[in-house]
């Protein structure tokens, strides 16, 4: 099972478009108004040097996911809690993408569909490509939507353009302020972080030294994109109406109107969004189930498949009031998550491969 490093940049980029101008667009809006663009500039800049200490821990244990090198840093036990509290995120967070899609879908496209049935169809899906062709399968066909999807979106942006009313982006600066900025940058610095997985990634790529370029540059084409989605959705609908809308990209594309001729592109960009989400679902599930089998000490972990799946769509189950959307990226992602297991543990294996380095070498 092997990837090259250009087939992890079209992974990357494809999984963190896919929620980027989805779900965090709106959120910001709310905190940094008008000068949210800003904000999302600041969060490439935190995303950029967050993923360069990811590359950093990948590239020192290029043969090793991260639940193997955790337990040659810190040991069996310590190591191996760790992978485990990294693989309990992981099914979370793949868990609250399906439930999101799943309302996302009903709401949009089928009102009368039950959402346990459209998770079921989308996991189903997930499983085909996981067990049939693992990340090998998942990475040629993010070959193929993540250009339809850069396509796509860049198609709206122009045609978007009509829309604009560029006064609505003054004053800049002057509402906000450092500290509100700041904080609304946050929002897309932690969806950003999501480059997280390369840890689990890496010995599956062909060429661990070359996925610096590739990597970044997966980061830096969402920012790009999430902060010019930004300024079209202030632009077209204003902050109070911007900041209040669940999916305000989404919205933005069901307004184009071009001449009366070009519109209802919303049903062409929720099928190439489909794409990109099952994707992000697909990776979700390989690395929850291969982690899951080598913290169990399974060597087949297709086996692990029978299990993850079912416990993925069982949380998806879960009413939305106990384990919400917006609850669940506000309350778990940004406030724990982010902090620590984009943050904090990465820049401990850094800081511990560095140690750990220097001891061998002194010896």
């Amino acid at each position: 099972m092997k990837i090259s490093s250009w087939q992890l940049f079209w992974i990357l980029t494809t999984l963190e478009i896919s929620m980027s101008i989805w779900l965090t667009v709106s959120p910001t809006i709310e905190i940094a108004g008008q000068d949210a663009w800003i904000s999302f500039a600041l969060a490439g800049i935190i995303g950029i040097a967050l993923t360069w200490i990811l590359i950093r821990v990948s590239q020192r244990h290029a043969d090793q996911t991260l639940v193997e090198f955790a337990q040659t840093l810190f040991g069996k036990w310590i190591g191996k809690l760790i992978g485990l509290l990294y693989i309990l995120m992981w099914y979370s967070v793949c868990a609250d993408i399906l439930r999101i899609f799943s309302l996302f879908i009903k709401q949009v496209l089928f009102h009368d569909t039950p959402i346990w049935m459209i998770s079921a169809l989308m996991m189903t899906a997930m499983i085909y490509i996981t067990w049939a062709g693992s990340v090998e399968a998942i990475a040629r066909f993010s070959e193929m939507a993540g250009p339809l999807l850069l396509l796509g979106i860049l198609i709206t942006f122009v045609f978007n353009i009509p829309n604009l009313h560029l006064s609505l982006m003054l004053p800049v600066f002057t509402d906000t302020g450092a500290m509100s900025i700041l904080k609304g940058s946050f929002v897309n610095a932690s969806f950003l972080g999501e480059s997280m997985m390369i840890m689990m990634l890496i010995p599956f790529v062909a060429n661990p030294k070359n996925i610096q370029r590739p990597v970044l540059l997966a980061i830096c084409i969402p920012s790009v994109l999430a902060i010019i989605t930004a300024i079209m959705v202030v632009s077209t609908f204003g902050v109070q109406i911007g900041s209040t809308l669940y999916f305000p990209y989404f919205s933005m594309v069901r307004f184009i109107n071009y001449l009366d001729f070009i519109q209802n592109m919303d049903v062409w960009i929720v099928f190439i969004w489909i794409f990109s989400v099952f994707v992000k679902l697909s990776i979700y599930l390989f690395i929850n189930s291969y982690g899951t089998a080598q913290i169990l000490g399974v060597k087949k972990w297709r086996k692990l498949i029978a299990f993850t799946a079912p416990v993925i769509f069982a949380a998806t189950l879960i009413p939305a009031n106990v384990f919400g959307l917006l609850d669940y990226a506000n309350f778990v992602w940004i406030k724990y998550i982010f902090p620590i297991f984009v943050v904090g543990f990465p820049i401990l294996f850094l800081l511990a491969g560095m140690i750990r380095k220097r001891m061998v070498a002194a010896s």
